[in-house]
């Protein structure tokens, strides 16, 4: 039959010298607020931190630490970690060390480790992530893995590596060489100060973001604009000397070609029309207002002239006709 006296816990309650002990319901409900439940997501090492720091703020008299912590252990457990401490057998665990320790070789596992280790080792600086930022987030990585294994030279070196270029620049200015040449403890300390002085995001350094993907530099924005602008007037100042080199002929005052292509033929240009041809050079072509002979008005009947004073009379009238003929007889 079964018997009550059988139902045994796993867990031997250290027994307490005071004359009067309670832990008080307010207490317990205290406790379980922040319950572990086995799962992936969970950390063990976080969950045994937080039990530990609330079972501090209780002292009693003649009361020992383990005969708090061993009594309401149970209380911060539910689901499958709960059925695991049911199942480990009756009387196990008789000091707190023997039960912390078979609760984190449970819940964390291999691969959990594996997994915490491999994320301190390849550690990197996010691109918008402060110094204190990172220095704050690669430190909670080691509290989850205490057991990492990693010396602490070598957690310094992965921190170094895994920051930006600008603040591994940074790091060793304030160092005054190179923060590797440091102990492990004078870089661990610089860092804490750094990180301290440095608490502020890195988008507030006056990087934009361009499209959701790439932080621009505001001094790398604005030398690109200037130069395409610069590139921009230099295109257009080509194409207006390119355009004003064959705008019109110096000759001719003829737009669309080039005086050595001109065949405007000057071997019989006249004195009057050579000075005129000269002032327009001098003058805009085609000026409405101009005193001197346009080249531009050549081809306009209206406006031609020539000095015919040396010329010979025109001598192209009509002919009379001719009334002197002569005879000429044929024989009959």
């Amino acid at each position: 039959m079964p018997d009550a006296n059988g139902v045994l816990s796993s867990i031997v309650r250290p027994n307490v010298a005071a004359t009067h002990f309670e832990l008080k319901p307010q207490f317990i409900q205290f406790i379980s607020q922040d319950s572990y439940a086995g799962l992936a997501n969970e950390n063990p090492v976080d969950h045994l931190s937080r039990f530990l720091e609330k079972c501090d703020t209780m002292k009693l008299t003649n009361v020992s630490s383990d005969a708090i912590r061993l009594r309401l252990f149970p209380f911060s457990l539910r689901d499958d970690a709960k059925e695991w401490l049911n199942d480990e057998g009756a009387n196990k665990y008789t000091t707190w060390d023997s039960l912390a320790k078979a609760f984190l070789l449970k819940f964390f596992s291999q691969k959990k480790t594996s997994k915490l280790r491999n994320d301190i080792s390849t550690f990197r600086q996010n691109e918008d992530e402060s110094l204190h930022d990172a220095w704050k987030r690669f430190k909670r990585l080691q509290r989850q893995c205490p057991h990492h294994g990693l010396p602490d030279w070598l957690l310094i070196q992965t921190f170094y590596n895994g920051m930006t270029q600008e603040f591994r620049i940074y790091v060793d200015a304030a160092s005054g060489g190179s923060i590797m040449a440091k102990t492990p403890d004078t870089a661990t300390a610089l860092l804490d100060e750094m990180a301290s002085n440095d608490n502020y995001p890195h988008s507030d350094r006056g990087s934009i973001k361009k499209g959701g993907k790439y932080d621009i530099d505001t001094l790398t924005l604005l030398a690109s604009t200037v130069q395409a602008l610069t590139h921009k007037v230099d295109q257009l100042g080509a194409s207006s000397s390119s355009s004003a080199k064959v705008a019109s002929c110096e000759t001719c005052g003829v737009h669309g070609h080039a005086p050595k292509d001109c065949q405007f033929d000057t071997s019989g240009m006249s004195i009057e029309q050579a000075n005129a041809l000269y002032n327009s050079q001098q003058r805009p072509q085609n000026d409405p207002y101009s005193n001197t002979y346009n080249p531009g008005w050549r081809n306009n009947p209206k406006f031609s002239w020539r000095d015919n004073s040396n010329q010979p009379p025109n001598t192209n009238f009509a002919q009379p006709p001719n009334n002197n003929f002569t005879t000429t007889r044929f024989p009959s």
